[in-house]
Formats: C-alpha cells, sequence, structure tokens
C-alpha cells in the first residue's frame, strides 16, 4: 500500500505545471507601484530642461505585469560570448559592459530569449513598494552605490540593492531600456525630443569628470535619453523576460 501511494504521489507531482525559475533572474511580482516624481514636494532643482525633473512628472501609481531582471548588468566577458569581434576601449571581462548602443543591447536580450526591461519594468524593481528615491531609502548617500571614477564587478556595492534584490540600479553604469522618450500620460511638460527618436536611460552611473557629478541624476525616478545608435561610457543594459500569467501578484 505505501509503494502504491508513493507512485501516485510522482505521478501526480509528473502533472503539475512546472515553476519557472531562474537562476540570474529575480521575479518582480505583479502590481501597482509609484511611478514618476511629485511636483508638489521636495525635489532637487535641475540645470537645464533637458534635464528637468518635469519629465518624470506627474507622479502617478501604475501596475506592471510580473516580470523577471536580471540581478546584475551584463557583463564585457557575457557581451563577447554573443559578440566576440567587439573590442570596446574599456571593460574588463568581469566588469559591466559599456559604450554599447540600444541596438547591440537589444539584440543580446533578444539572443538569450530576454529582452530590455521598459523603463516602468525598470523604475519598479529599483524604487521597490516604498516608491524610494534611491534603493536605500530617501536621503541620498554617495557612499552607497559606485558613483566614482572607474566602473566596479557587478553586486560588489551590497548596499546599491534594490527591495527585490537587484543590484547596481543607483550607480556603476547606466542603462539602456526598451522604451521611447515619450511624456507621462497626464504630463503638460512640452519637450521637442519626445516622439520615436530617442531612447530612455536609466540610473545613475560612474562620473569621469571632476567636478561634473550632480546627485539629482542618481535619483531613481531621473529620465535620461540618447539615440538608439550613440554608444556611450557610462551606459550598458541588463536584460528582463516577462513572466507568465500565473506568477504571483502583489494585489
Amino acid at each position: 500500500m505505501k509503494r502504491l501511494i508513493l507512485l501516485l504521489l510522482v505521478a501526480c507531482s509528473a502533472c503539475a505545471e512546472p515553476i519557472e525559475q531562474e537562476t540570474d533572474m529575480v521575479l518582480i511580482p505583479a502590481g501597482p507601484f509609484t511611478l514618476g516624481l511629485n511636483p508638489s514636494a521636495e525635489v532637487p532643482s535641475f540645470i537645464s530642461d533637458r534635464t528637468s525633473s518635469k519629465n518624470a512628472q506627474p507622479q502617478q501609481e501604475i501596475n506592471v505585469k510580473a516580470f523577471y531582471m536580471d540581478i546584475h548588468e551584463v557583463s564585457y566577458g557575457e557581451f563577447l560570448s554573443f559578440k566576440p569581434q567587439a573590442r570596446y576601449s574599456e571593460g574588463r571581462l568581469t566588469h559591466p559592459v559599456q559604450g554599447v548602443s540600444w541596438f547591440e543591447a537589444d539584440a543580446y536580450c533578444l539572443w538569450l530569449g530576454k529582452r530590455l526591461p521598459t523603463e516602468s519594468e525598470w523604475e519598479k524593481a529599483a524604487r521597490g513598494l516604498e516608491g524610494n528615491l534611491y534603493v536605500w531609502g530617501n536621503e541620498f548617500k554617495r557612499e552607497n552605490a559606485n558613483f566614482g571614477k572607474t566602473v566596479q564587478p557587478p553586486g560588489k556595492q551590497t548596499r546599491d540593492f534594490s527591495e527585490f534584490g537587484v543590484y547596481d540600479l543607483n550607480g556603476n553604469v547606466s542603462e539602456w531600456t526598451a522604451s521611447w522618450y515619450q511624456p507621462y500620460q497626464g504630463s503638460s511638460f512640452k519637450d521637442p525630443n519626445f516622439g520615436k527618436k530617442y531612447k530612455v536611460i536609466r540610473g545613475g552611473a560612474i562620473n569621469k569628470r571632476e567636478h561634473g557629478f550632480l546627485k539629482e541624476f542618481a535619483l531613481l525616478p531621473y529620465r535620461n535619453f540618447a539615440p538608439p545608435q550613440m554608444r556611450s561610457w557610462d551606459t550598458g543594459f541588463r536584460c528582463a523576460r516577462s513572466a507568465s500569467p500565473s506568477s504571483k501578484s502583489n494585489s
């Protein structure tokens, strides 16, 4: 009888729906989160319209479907497995890849059966359910992330670690997203750059200039943008993947 019960248990387990697992990714559950900046809150000023916080307003609660996000930024060594002929002037094999265009980042993710995250997915993974301005809270602490002059291996800054378990969203390299630079719903801000000309880049980054660092650029809601063909020494990427409808939600 015991043997029969054991066989039945094995048979039932074989019929169960497989559980999605990713060793290098973390599940960001479905549900609402706070996107953007509150214009009535005390938000640091910016230096020009191009770097205005107005493009991240109005603040709003939006729902995002469940998705997986890479725990770490894609490394130079990983990128070389996709494009062996790539020889960028900067980058050790264990460091985040830099100087890749949006097209290269997108192609790499698709090669792995993944995709680039949308900017709303990126912001949710970074800000968490509390809507923090930095992954660790709402007070800027320069020592908590890599805002130095050189990149570091992914995960070295243990305090640059989001609520969902993703590293280096606040510093190291900025990251390409899948999204075009468009106004938020309900926005009255006019920017001639809006449209399908530029892709959104998210996250603070290293800074090589002596006096060029501005903590405002490290705010998680901050939106930068660039033409998809551009290559920049401070920009890399990570991949995402949509989760199945059966994935747990935050509702």
